[in-house]
């Protein structure tokens, strides 16, 4: 092998992602922040050095992204200079560091779903005659699966009527249980009835497109389609506020925090807590009356 350009330290990268089970989602998005890093400093990546990583963040911060967005870019930049430093013996020197920021979880309000957004959406999709759709947000909806959790229930999970599943894999990999209520088997069993196989498949996942396995993507479109019909604003149609409100419902209901965070696949409470947590707008007109 001559000598090594940035495009193939990028491929190296990734095939140690795929080795490592990383999710499609992540793999993307640290390729990506690599590239962008790349194509800013322009240079032989093994030249780089800390003022090139400073600038970078400062180009970032130009294009007005917000923090979190940011520490996720460096978070993948530093992973792969740690990586390409061990597998190929390389001695960058250039350190990242993320920016800081204070942890405030809150859900903001306008960007959250309402049970009467649900049910429009739910309304929107039976019009449409879209019974998967439907199916796909009721199964966020009654069970607070991520996306990339839903996407793996399969026909088999359906049929047999489990009311816990245990084979999905949750965030980092990690296999969780999925508790499913008997509405929702219901529905999905309404579903399997009508459900079209358009290709040959072994898996059998439970959601699936023209081409193969549904995508996030795919999903991700659905959503805003049938908001949009519904008359929902677009920053509100993200299939992770199906999840939210799953998780708000918990806690209206006076569910103990630790359950709310066994349904929700949480490792730590700490992220559970949003759900009871004051919307940021409760706040705003709290201060207004002191």
């Amino acid at each position: 092998m001559g000598v090594m350009k940035n495009a193939d330290y990028l491929e190296a990268y990734k095939d140690h992602l795929t080795e490592e089970e990383k999710s499609v989602g992540t793999i993307e998005g640290y390729s990506s922040d690599v590239k962008d890093f790349m194509e800013f400093i322009r240079k032989d990546i093994k030249k780089i050095k800390r003022t090139d990583v400073t600038a970078f963040k400062e180009y970032l911060r130009n294009r007005k992204l917000k923090t979190l967005t940011i520490n996720r870019k460096l978070v993948g930049v530093k992973q792969f200079l740690d990586f390409i430093n061990d597998r190929f013996e390389l001695s960058i020197s250039a350190r990242v560091k993320q920016e800081k920021v204070q942890k405030q979880y809150s859900l903001k309000d306008e960007e959250l779903l309402t049970e009467d957004d649900f049910k429009r959406l739910i309304m929107a999709s039976e019009n449409a005659e879209d019974s998967r759709a439907k199916a796909l947000f009721e199964t966020m909806y009654y069970s607070g699966m991520r996306i990339s959790e839903a996407l793996q229930l399969r026909v088999d999970h359906v049929e047999k009527g489990l009311k816990v599943i245990e084979d999905i894999k949750g965030k980092g990999s990690k296999y969780r249980d999925i508790y499913m209520s008997d509405k929702l088997i219901k529905s999905l069993s309404e579903y399997l009835k009508v459900r079209k196989q358009p290709f040959s498949s072994t898996t059998k996942l439970l959601f699936t497109g023209e081409r193969g396995p549904l995508t996030r993507q795919t999903a991700h479109h659905l959503i805003k389609k049938y908001a949009k019909v519904a008359g929902i604003e677009a920053s509100k149609a993200h299939v992770h506020n199906l999840r939210h409100l799953f998780g708000l419902r918990l806690a209206s209901q006076g569910v103990p925090i630790t359950d709310i965070a066994k349904f929700m696949g949480h490792t730590s409470i700490e992220v559970t807590k949003i759900y009871l947590e004051k919307p940021q707008s409760h706040y705003a007109n709290l201060i207004d009356q002191l």
